[in-house]
């Protein structure tokens, strides 16, 4: 009888190999709820993915400890975050002296007070994981956390004129007695 058994379990064992069963799999990194769109050195937009709840808070954590809301609107209530579409059209600023920053967005399905998740956020922010069943909130809650790293934005160059263009129609040359001019 121990045979046989033996022999089923070879016979499974050569089956799971061959059909490429290697274990428990690995789950596929999860996506961002909420796209942080680099759009200058220190400024972005963010867009909420498809199938977000339709309601956010966003703020930012720094590693020297600030902490910024960035949505509250004049209500201090949390703020439509349409998805595909920047949230409150705007773009907002990171600054510099931040540093690297966590990124804490709290998607809602209700309109949440502002003050109420920046207290409970501000008792997580350094926890290994914050999510929205460590929070007492109303109604259905999920945190998105991303990171940024906001950076000195280099001005543009400007190039200085080669000359203009004459009343006669052909091209000017600047007059500046230096070596680059033409």
């Amino acid at each position: 009888m121990h045979s046989r058994s033996g022999l089923l379990i070879l016979i499974l064992a050569g089956l799971c190999f061959s059909t490429g069963c290697h274990g428990p799999k690995k789950p596929a990194p999860r996506a961002p709820r909420m796209e942080v769109r680099k759009m200058t050195g220190n400024t972005v937009t963010f867009i909420p993915a498809l199938g977000q709840l339709p309601y956010c808070l966003i703020f930012t954590h720094s590693e020297r400890g600030v902490t910024r809301a960035l949505t509250m609107a004049a209500n201090r209530l949390s703020v439509p975050c349409s998805a595909g579409e920047p949230v409150m059209g705007n773009r907002f600023r990171i600054p510099l002296q931040d540093g690297p920053v966590k990124i804490y967005t709290v998607f809602s399905d209700e309109k949440l007070k502002g003050s109420q998740v920046a207290e409970q956020l501000l008792d997580r922010v350094n926890a290994p994981r914050v999510g929205g069943m460590d929070m007492s909130l109303p109604g259905q809650v999920v945190v998105d956390v991303e990171e940024f790293m906001p950076n000195e934005e280099q001005a543009p160059l400007t190039g200085e004129p080669l000359g203009e263009e004459s009343a006669a129609g052909g091209l000017r040359t600047a007059a500046r007695g230096d070596a680059g001019a033409l």
